[in-house]
């Protein structure tokens, strides 16, 4: 009996997620844009170095360059916010 609820239980979950991941993507697109957002505030406090490599190591800790990756990422992020909101009209 345990095993079915068990069963039941995982499987409802598995369907949220294939469901957000299939009709409401959007939403992981705004949970992206505001960790994007977070590591960007990570970069002009203490330890940016070494949250620098932590975001982005093939840049080897260059803050800068990692900022400038990390806004890239940001634009791209909105212009597919952007095109799901187009899609959902």
């Amino acid at each position: 009996m345990i095993e079915v609820l068990g069963v039941i239980l995982v499987g409802g979950v598995l369907l949220l997620v294939a469901y957000d991941a299939l009709f409401r993507p959007w939403k992981f697109v705004k949970t992206e844009l505001e960790d994007i957002e977070k590591q960007l505030e990570l970069l002009n406090g203490r330890f940016a170095r070494l949250h620098a490599f932590m975001i982005a190591p093939w840049l080897k800790g260059d803050v800068e360059k990692t900022k400038e990756f990390l806004r890239m990422r940001k634009s791209l992020k909105q212009r597919e916010l952007a095109i799901y909101a187009l899609l959902r009209r």
